[in-house]
């Protein structure tokens, strides 16, 4: 059943507007799992996800060149493969046996087609050649850690083959669950001590002053704490983002493309629950999910306002101090918790998210006072959508300067702040998601 039901969700991540998390997360609901089966199927779908251009290319070894699989079969033997290859818990005969009744329905010529191709890669993988880094340094990346050959291009040349290489790795590994602690009711010391009480693996974070890291946690929705508000799931890197905004009380803030609220409810946080904040987004199902985490966290300054921050004239953004935009991005920074982003993404659409952010700013600048600041941020490791961004926005908006993050974010390691003030942080030198950020204010 558990592999029927991780085919039903690699199959629905074939639309483009699918998300890993909430597929699977919709599946377990409508079907009676255990734990180590919940488990298992969430470990099949990352991983297959993660891992299927590898996957892929070994499946095309031991098949007749030129032979098309449709979709099903391929995920099939996607499925087949990696259990192979990464599950050792799972006995290849099982991994085998299991797979070829996926096939059931397609008939026996399909299930003895599985059974043949499963059978020849457990007996001979282990002899496939890749080609070498030093000879081929893209088709080597892009083969061995299953990346999409244009990202790797891509990323090679503006950064190296080596930053390639590092980040490719970094960005395969399974992320711990990183969470924010809710300072308006706990602190960071006490929460981790419950944490662990409850039998959860808990490290807290050195480079974000309230974060967490469970490496070994039961469901999160099941945790006391979670339920009584104490914490808020958040990768560390995203928690620096509003240290940099440097919220104080009496600040007018807004928070705009603000779902589902992680940012949102660590400003108010930080003003202690009193300071205003209104946090702006698109639609209204956005707006409830930023009211859910303000209500679980007991947070009562946040203000909600339905707006498009790229078209819209916002009032609040009038008089405000103190101005986030967490822009709509790429996400490449966040590999390690989305695999499938790496299969989604095009080179149009980075550079198409890079003119919408920079619209977003346009439009922003031109509706607040002198002396208010703009904290720009990605979860994007694209320089398409972080550093030229920010190059063209000085350009038309010369009345911007930048403040060095490092005035505000001193309780960093020096790489995490770029030579022009940005700070940018990777998963292969912080081992956080890569994320972006820049201070910027309006002068006379």
């Amino acid at each position: 059943m558990i592999r029927k039901l991780v085919l039903r969700c690699l199959v629905q991540l074939e639309n483009i507007n699918s998300q890993i998390a909430p597929v699977i997360d919709e599946v377990i609901r409508k079907n009676q799992l255990s734990e180590a089966d919940r488990r298992l199927l969430t470990e099949i779908v990352y991983g297959t996800i993660r891992w299927q251009g590898h996957l892929d290319w070994i499946i095309q070894q031991f098949i007749k060149p030129g032979f098309r699989l449709d979709l099903q079969m391929s995920y099939i033997l996607r499925v087949g493969v990696y259990q192979l290859l990464y599950l050792d818990k799972i006995p290849n005969h099982a991994a085998i046996n299991e797979t070829v009744e996926l096939a059931n329905q397609k008939g026996q010529k399909s299930k003895n087609f599985v059974n043949a191709v499963l059978r020849a890669i457990q007996r001979s993988a282990d002899s496939l050649i890749l080609p070498q880094l030093e000879v081929d340094p893209i088709l080597h990346i892009s083969l061995k850690l299953s990346y999409p050959k244009w990202l790797v291009k891509k990323w090679i040349g503006q950064f190296s083959p080596k930053w390639a290489l590092e980040f490719c790795q970094a960005s395969n590994q399974i992320a711990p669950v990183s969470i924010r602690t809710n300072t308006l009711r706990i602190d960071r010391h006490k929460l981790a001590m419950s944490l662990r009480k409850g039998g959860n693996q808990v490290v807290e974070s050195r480079i974000a002053p309230d974060g967490l890291l469970l490496t070994k946690t039961n469901p999160i929705r099941s945790l006391r704490e979670f339920q009584a508000g104490l914490f808020q799931v958040q990768d560390e890197a995203a928690q620096l983002v509003a240290h940099l905004l440097a919220p104080q009380e009496k600040s007018e803030i807004v928070d705009l493309c603000a779902s589902p609220g992680g940012k949102t409810t660590h400003l108010a946080q930080l003003v202690g629950n009193v300071t205003n904040v209104v946090a702006v987004d698109l639609s209204t199902k956005k707006i409830e999910r930023i009211q859910e985490n303000c209500q679980r966290l007991g947070i009562t300054n946040v203000h909600t306002r339905v707006a498009n921050a790229k078209t819209d004239e916002i009032e609040a953004l009038v008089a405000a101090d103190l101005i986030l935009i967490d822009a709509p991005c790429s996400g490449t920074g966040t590999l390690r918790r989305h695999p499938d982003i790496r299969w989604k993404r095009t080179a149009k659409q980075i550079l198409d998210l890079a003119n919408l952010q920079l619209e977003i700013l346009i439009k922003v600048a031109t509706q607040i006072r002198s002396g208010a600041v703009i904290v720009y941020s990605t979860c994007s490791t694209e320089v398409e959508e972080n550093q030229e961004v920010i190059t063209r926005f000085l350009e038309a908006c010369p009345r911007f300067s930048v403040e060095p993050a490092h005035d505000y974010l001193p309780f960093l390691p020096a790489n995490a702040i770029t030579s022009d003030g940005y700070l940018q942080v990777f998963p292969h030198t912080h081992s956080v998601d890569g994320t972006f950020a820049v201070r910027l204010r309006k002068i006379d």
